[in-house]
């Protein structure tokens, strides 16, 4: 990947490094071969970053084929070859091809690069990730609930997909066969392509309702333009663009504070003896709990009950969500509640302001307890290892499996592991185990135990239990539960 990196970023540098040349040496006629190919060139530095080198090398095929043939053929006749040209793109006829390459090349050279701007803040921005998709589950879900949602995305994403390829080869066209009347205001339609698939992109992973927002926003930029380029008087026409430009950042701002509103919380939900806590544990942090970063152990101990707790728990996690960091639990007792909370190890002074701010919220003193647990001993010892834990995931697992109306019977697959091999060699005539060497450490022995069973609480359960006490009786550690169909 780094491989591709370094071809993108050089050849996009030697591109930019033109530009200012072009402008000066070259006439109009030159300025819009350069414009022309820096913009095709950039489009295929995207598709090599984000989409391989096979996609980039069939994509290659396509527009070789479709330039040349637009060069050879008169003006007139060439809408029918971008039509054509744009059911290539679309239809994909090389897709075994693409195949093909991508079983003998290297996964670098296949898989989108993933370019992480959050830093040694990146396991929040992923939990971030995971709660926008949490929070659009409701509309995720009618893709398996609704066949006629799902069809009407698919059909939009499809059209959507279309009119962006073929206005783009088209305007690319028009601005190759035009160049001795070349004007930079023809890139402007390039916006539009770009604002098309923005919306495709958005259909596809949010729904209509990202889409539309997106698609509300992306209006002022055309509108201002229109206005400032048309034969209105001048003090009407700046007027006007200064009153929607100023209109344009409002809307921005206002979507910009409901983006951080737009928070979630997927428990797992289980009642520790213990302890004597009920405790609702973060589900959408689980996967990423094992970082490097976020390594600050914050326990809040507030004298509230479970009622005044839940009136601000909306708050808590939009001040969460903008100061960057988790709610990684929150738990009752008979006389307080418990927040966990984790911070970036350098996120001292925040975890003492959130304390100021649970203060103010609910006007009674917290108590904190802040720890370094860089080895996450911590939550392992209070949540991630405990059995109710194991349980109480298992079966929020298998609900989401009845919330996409997906009745069948479930897989509880168990990774484990041991410290040495009698143990593992006893335990595995006793259950079915599949040894995983790709995931050996050391010389630890990894496996994973796959359990049938029915989609039933109770029979989750005692599956659960009985198979971490078989485990237990031959020295096993527990890893992680999954559930499949």
């Amino acid at each position: 990947m780094k491989f591709r990196m370094i071809t993108a970023l050089t050849v996009a540098a030697i591109i930019l490094f033109l530009l200012p040349f072009a402008l000066v040496f070259f006439d109009v006629e030159g300025q819009g071969v350069f414009s022309v190919v820096a913009v095709v060139l950039f489009v295929y530095i995207g598709v090599f970053i984000f989409a391989g080198i096979p996609k980039f090398l069939v994509f290659g095929i396509y527009g070789l084929v479709i330039s040349g043939v637009l060069l050879l053929i008169p003006v007139d006749y060439q809408l029918p070859i971008i039509i054509i040209g744009t059911f290539l793109f679309i239809m994909n006829p090389l897709s075994f091809f693409e195949r093909m390459l991508e079983t003998k090349m290297k996964d670098e050279n296949v898989l989108p690069i993933n370019i992480s701007l959050g830093g040694s803040y990146w396991p929040f921005y992923e939990y971030r990730k995971e709660m926008k998709n949490f929070y659009h589950l409701p509309q995720q879900k009618k893709l398996f609930t609704k066949k006629w949602y799902l069809q009407a995305r698919q059909i939009t994403m499809i059209l959507l997909y279309f009119t962006g390829v073929f206005v783009f080869i088209h305007e690319i066209n028009y601005i190759s066969n035009t160049l001795d009347n070349f004007s930079w205001y023809n890139f402007f339609t390039l916006y539009i392509v770009i604002i098309i698939f923005l919306l495709a992109y958005f259909i596809n992973k949010k729904g209509f309702t990202s889409t539309f927002r997106t698609f509300g926003i992306s209006l002022f930029p055309p509108i201002i333009y229109l206005l400032l380029t048309s034969d209105v008087q001048d003090a009407l026409r700046y007027s006007l663009s200064g009153g929607i430009f100023v209109f344009a950042l409002v809307i921005m701002g206002v979507e910009l504070y409901n983006l951080y509103q737009r928070v979630a919380y997927d428990a797992y939900h289980y009642y520790d003896v213990e302890q004597q806590l009920e405790v609702y544990a973060n589900a959408l942090f689980e996967p990423l709990v094992y970082n490097e970063t976020m390594t600050l152990y914050g326990e809040y101990q507030l004298k509230i009950n479970r009622e005044t707790f839940l009136e601000h728990l909306h708050d808590i996690l939009v001040y969460a969500n903008f100061f960057r960091f988790v709610i990684t639990a929150y738990c009752f007792s008979k006389t307080q509640t418990i927040i966990i909370a984790e911070f970036h190890h350098r996120g001292k002074k925040r975890a003492h302001k959130f304390k100021t701010f649970l203060e103010t919220k609910y006007h009674s003193s917290t108590f904190l307890d802040l720890q370094k647990d860089p080895e996450k001993t911590l939550y392992e010892k209070h949540f991630f290892h405990q059995t109710e834990y194991i349980i109480a995931r298992a079966q929020r697992l298998a609900d989401l499996l009845k919330e996409l109306h997906i009745d069948t019977t479930i897989i509880l697959s168990l990774m484990v592991y041991f410290k040495n091999r009698e143990d593992f060699m006893r335990m595995q005539k006793e259950v079915p185990m599949l040894e995983l060497p790709d995931l050996q450490y050391e010389d630890y022995i990894t496996a994973r135990i796959d359990m049938k069973t029915i989609n039933n609480h109770y029979i989750i359960e005692e599956a659960i239990r009985d198979m971490l006490l078989t485990l237990m009786t031959y020295r096993g550690k527990y890893i992680r539960v999954s559930v499949f169909y």
